[in-house]
């Protein structure tokens, strides 16, 4: 889909102090081997801060940055995958509260690494349907420190391919329709419903505390699923890199461009070279251009990762006026989206200093 009157305005990220790997493997929480083969130096650790407090204060940032005062804010939508804080509460509203302090609707987005882009989708069409409506408020936040979640291990060894860590984050977006120092041009999205079964365990799917005991292996699910049926697997993962590649290409094209037009793209922080590969070379994009060393020493921050990519470009002044950044992910479910976004000003903000989590690598 061409979109011609989105913006985003204002841009917030807060990145708790990565813990070392080399200190985790210390500690007998992450394998050696794996460490020294995977490439991750660290990851983001927020210890007792809760994810929506996180997401109040990346939230607060980008309203700072925003040309909006809290007042034009017309929909708060907080997108999450993990737990959030006590169970029947309700985070978005936690956010709309603290970050925004209005009585406009707010909603939770729960659509896995997908959550945050897909509510970008989702505030456009609040936006467009009433004109009155000129801006928008978008964040997303995770905390893994839980009982249920080894961020060191959640996939590891020889079971996963592309073995990563999970990090700590919570970003924010302010989308405008009046305008903003970067200009989103496409948005494309779909699903592969058949392909649900993949992150589900076996077996009945209620009570719901079969599944709140122990911790998540959601690796485990996916062997159980390749082996009650080895071929459907192997489809199941080609149908994810098709339908992938046709959902940035599609993006691509609604912008009006072509893949040599793409300056930097955005996807999930996990895997190594060989996975950045093969998301971007059947795209016709160089590997080079995506952004896996920025994460290196945050881990896979899931919600968070497109916009603190984004942010992290943006600040580091990587992109500029005339930029276009490619914006694409595929999420359990399984959920695509993409989006292209250009760079239309240098905001303030930007400061054009070296990342201090990128040097690290």
């Amino acid at each position: 889909m061409r979109v011609t009157n989105l913006f985003i305005d204002g841009l917030g990220c807060h990145l708790p102090e990565p813990y070392p790997a080399e200190q985790a493997v210390a500690e007998g929480r992450y394998a050696e081997a794996e460490w020294r083969a995977g490439g991750w130096t660290g990851a983001a650790v927020a210890g007792n801060v809760s994810p929506p407090e996180m997401a109040v204060v990346a939230a607060r940032t980008a309203l700072e940055r925003s040309a909006h005062p809290a007042a034009d804010i017309a929909l708060v939508l907080h997108a999450s995958l993990h737990e959030q804080g006590p169970e029947l509460w309700t985070p978005h509203q936690y956010v709309l509260r603290h970050a925004v302090g209005t009585r406009v609707p707010a909603m939770e987005v729960r659509q896995g690494c997908n959550a945050a882009l897909g509510a970008m989708e989702l505030a456009h069409g609040h936006l467009s349907a009433d004109p009155s409506r000129t801006a928008a408020l978008v964040t997303a936040a995770e905390n893994f420190g839980t009982e249920r979640v080894d961020r060191w291990r959640y996939q590891s060894g020889a079971r996963m391919k592309r073995p990563s860590v999970l990090g700590d984050a919570a970003t924010a977006v302010v989308l405008s329709t009046r305008g903003g120092f970067a200009r989103v041009l496409s948005l494309v999205s779909g699903s592969l419903p058949e392909l649900e079964e993949m992150n589900r365990p076996r077996g009945p799917l209620f009570p719901p505390r079969r599944t709140r005991t122990g911790r998540i292996d959601l690796v485990a699910r996916m062997i159980d699923y390749a082996r009650s049926d080895p071929g459907a697997a192997t489809l199941a993962r080609k149908a994810v890199d098709a339908a992938r590649t046709e959902t940035g290409l599609r993006a691509i094209q609604d912008a009006g461009l072509t893949p040599g037009d793409i300056t930097r793209v955005t996807h999930v922080l996990s895997g190594g070279p060989e996975y950045i590969r093969a998301v971007l070379e059947p795209l016709g994009i160089d590997p080079a251009r995506g952004v896996l060393d920025f994460g290196r020493a945050l881990g896979h921050m899931t919600t968070s990762d497109h916009f603190a990519a984004l942010h992290h470009l943006v600040e580091t002044r990587e992109v500029g006026p005339g930029d276009r950044v490619l914006m694409l992910n595929n999420s359990f479910g399984v959920s695509l989206f993409a989006a292209v976004v250009e760079i239309t000003a240098t905001p303030s903000w930007a400061t054009g200093t070296p990342s201090p989590y990128k040097e690290r690598t």
